[in-house]
């Protein structure tokens, strides 16, 4: 058997281990050809060997399949098989063509050495190594319109629910990975890379939003990876400050505050520095009851302000540039509150409530609130009304976007609260939350009586 003939032979193997592979997945052709994106026929042909895609086709196959990429180093081994066969092809060609090996030698795109071998490759070979290089999976327009969807989904989040932005962005992240799969040039695999790193960034904070702790940890910890392969210091910082966000509300803030601190060193004095130290490292610090940390991150946090303003007059939570004056004033209220500092708190809110309120975000809207009414909770003369009437506004505000975060700070609120017991609307906040949280039993959580 020719060496053409062993080519053949393996590329009917690799066919019908295709077939073995998903076969055993339980995938019809028809089923699997809509996830390869190939007609049924070229999927048909392609395990009885009559057709051979190219290596994204069997990169894809290895990621639905979840192969581990036998089926595409399988690809590689025959296609260096291959090349090899073309290569000593292309030397007997020239050995035997119609010229007289004396004037062959003679050329000087042919050489030889002294004992007669050739020198080069055959113009063939070069020509298709050079095609090849020129090919790729990928084109601008296809990475641009990924990009732009990103974009739009990151200035979505906190004006739809979580679940309406997963499920726009789970399809997407998943066509990214089978792309990933294929072949680009590097200043493209870059992009790819960031696109894909952007969008688990975000979908860990739909997690967390959702609840889903160890997704979110993840998505996110992907989410840096895909930052760091990209060599991207600015997408590193903001995957970073991802990663300490999701920590901060589970309860790991010293996880927080290290996320926070590897983002800064990675952002410099870049856009992603005020969130790394307002949301990132002063919440943190203040959990840990590092009052003076906080001063300081504070501090840094607004004289950064002017020397990266934002484009927006309320910046994007997951912000692809700087944080803006009402989110960096709601996160130094959220610390001080976490110190005991009710004034520094209803100070920073102010702003921040009429910023969140005119752009209608309601997230923003509810943790301002909630935060402001415990600190009216925790003023030399309490307010426990007006502290009952922000927090049934803030659990009104997001009763279809019900937030992880939003479920945490109206816990606080109520654990602060404790001490009011008596007043009816705290009834209706602890209803209201027992309902958000879906608990199985139906009694609100408890308000025991002031001792």
């Amino acid at each position: 058997m020719g060496d053409s003939d062993e080519i053949k032979a393996a590329r009917r193997d690799l066919g019908r281990r295709l077939a073995q592979l998903r076969k055993a997945a339980d995938h019809t052709q028809h089923s699997f050809a809509r996830l390869v994106q190939y007609a049924r026929s070229s999927v048909a042909n392609t395990e009885t060997g009559h057709q051979y895609p190219d290596r994204a086709f069997w990169a894809r196959c290895d990621a639905i399949l979840q192969t581990g990429g036998v089926l595409a180093e399988e690809y590689d081994r025959i296609a260096e098989r291959a090349r090899q066969q073309r290569r000593r092809s292309a030397v007997q060609s020239i050995g035997t063509g119609p010229w007289p090996v004396a004037v062959i030698h003679t050329r000087p795109d042919v050489g030889s050495d002294d004992d007669g071998s050739v020198l080069w490759e055959h113009e063939g070979s070069i020509d298709a190594r050079r095609l090849t290089l020129k090919s790729c999976n990928d084109n601008d327009a296809r990475l641009t319109y990924l990009e732009d969807e990103v974009g739009r989904a990151i200035a979505d989040n906190e004006r739809f629910t979580p679940a309406v932005l997963v499920a726009r962005m789970r399809p997407l992240r998943i066509y990214v990975d089978q792309l990933m799969g294929g072949r680009q040039h590097p200043p493209q695999r870059v992009r790819l890379y960031s696109v894909a790193a952007y969008m688990s960034g975000l979908l860990g904070a739909l997690a967390l939003d959702l609840g889903a702790f160890r997704v979110a940890h993840a998505y996110a910890a992907e989410a840096f990876d895909l930052a760091d392969a990209a060599h991207q210091p600015d997408l590193q910082a903001w995957a970073r400050a991802t990663q300490s966000l999701i920590a901060y509300y589970t309860g790991d803030y010293h996880d927080a505050l290290a996320y926070a601190q590897d983002g800064l060193r990675r952002a410099g004095t870049g856009p992603h520095s005020i969130r790394l130290t307002i949301n990132g490292k002063a919440r943190a610090l203040a959990r840990l009851g590092d009052r003076y940390g906080v001063d300081k991150a504070v501090d840094y946090a607004f004289n950064s302000l002017s020397e990266c303003p934002s484009s927006s007059q309320v910046s994007a939570s997951l912000a692809l540039g700087a944080y803006c004056q009402a989110r960096t004033a709601a996160n130094a209220a959220t610390a001080y509150l976490a110190l005991g500092c009710g004034t520094d708190v209803t100070t920073h809110l102010v702003t921040a409530i009429d910023a969140f309120d005119a752009a209608a975000l309601r997230g923003p809207q509810a943790l301002s609130r909630l935060d402001l009414a415990t600190a009216y909770l925790r003023a030399d003369n309490p307010e426990p009304e007006q502290a009952s009437a922000l927090a049934l506004e803030a659990l009104t505000l997001t009763a279809d976007q019900r937030y992880e975060s939003v479920n945490q700070r109206a816990r606080q609120f109520l654990a602060t609260a404790r001490p009011f017991a008596q007043q009816p609307q705290l009834r209706q906040v602890a209803e209201l939350l027992c309902d958000r949280i879906r608990i199985g039993v139906r009694t609100p959580p408890a308000l025991p009586s002031p001792s």
